[in-house]
C-alpha cells in the first residue's frame, strides 16, 4: 500500500513539474539589469504578427545566425519593452511585410520586437 502511494505521488509530482517551469511570480521592472536570471518568456497567441510558416523560417534562420543571449531580470512577455541596450537583429529576408521589426534573444528565447519602441510583440520560441 505505502509503495502504491509513493508510486502515485512520484507520477503527479513529473506531471506537475511542465506547469512549475512557467510559474513566475510578477512584479515591477527594474531598470536595463542584464543580470543572469532564468526567466521563460510568456508567449503569447492572441494578436500574434507572424504566420506558423514565418515562425520556423525565422526559428531556422536564428539556428543558423547562433546570435548570443542577452539576460535581463524583467520578466519578458508580449507587450514588454526590453532595455535599450539590448541588441535587434533584421528578420530574414524571405520574412517580407515585416520591416518595422526586429528580433533577438533574450533568456535563451528568441523574440520578435518593434524596432523603434523595443515592445516585445511575439514569443518565438
Amino acid at each position: 500500500m505505502t509503495k502504491n502511494i509513493v508510486s502515485l505521488g512520484a507520477i503527479l509530482a513529473i506531471l506537475a513539474l511542465p506547469m512549475t517551469a512557467y510559474a513566475q511570480p510578477t512584479g515591477a521592472a527594474s531598470g536595463a539589469s542584464t543580470e543572469a536570471v532564468a526567466k521563460a518568456p510568456e508567449a503569447s497567441t492572441n494578436g500574434a504578427v507572424l504566420t506558423a510558416e514565418q515562425r520556423v523560417k525565422i526559428q531556422q534562420y536564428v539556428g543558423k545566425e547562433k546570435r548570443p543571449s542577452i539576460k535581463v531580470t524583467e520578466n519578458v512577455a508580449v507587450g514588454a519593452i526590453l532595455p535599450g541596450a539590448v541588441e535587434l537583429y533584421p528578420l530574414p529576408a524571405e520574412i517580407s511585410g515585416k520591416s518595422d521589426y526586429r528580433y533577438t534573444i533574450v533568456n535563451e528565447h528568441t523574440v520578435l520586437v518593434e524596432a523603434k519602441t523595443h515592445k516585445v510583440t511575439q514569443i518565438i520560441n
